[in-house]
């Protein structure tokens, strides 16, 4: 069985991701991966660990049931956002030229492994 590590080194490999990370529900982060990108994993850790808080309120005032997965494009990058259950989420971070159907994918089929790890 894989490691977290190695679930998200296979991740990174897909074409245009930066970076995957674990964090946990209060924004520590569990693991990580990246291609060399500069990011700061603590911050990341934090801002995933906010956004999916303000994303569920969201989700309950337009009483469109329970957050799964939150996708958000900007101007040079896409963040992928999946909730591993109550304890974790998996964001992943893709520069414009990552083909999303793909990350949604190559995210989706490691999911169930990855929750199993934590």
């Amino acid at each position: 069985m894989a490691t977290l590590k190695e679930e998200l080194f296979e991740l990174v490999k897909v074409e245009g991701v930066g970076a995957a990370v674990i964090v946990s529900r209060d924004g520590f982060v569990i693991e990580s991966a990246s291609n060399g990108s500069s990011l700061d994993m603590d911050a990341v850790g934090a801002v995933v660990s906010a956004g999916i808080g303000a994303t569920e309120v969201m989700g309950n005032e337009l009483h469109v049931g329970a957050i799964q997965q939150s996708m958000v494009e900007y101007e040079k990058g896409i963040i992928v956002a999946i909730l591993l259950g109550d304890a974790a989420t998996l964001a992943i971070v893709a520069d414009l030229k990552a083909n999303l159907g793909n990350v949604r994918y190559q995210a989706k089929k490691r999911t169930a492994a990855i929750a199993a790890l934590l």
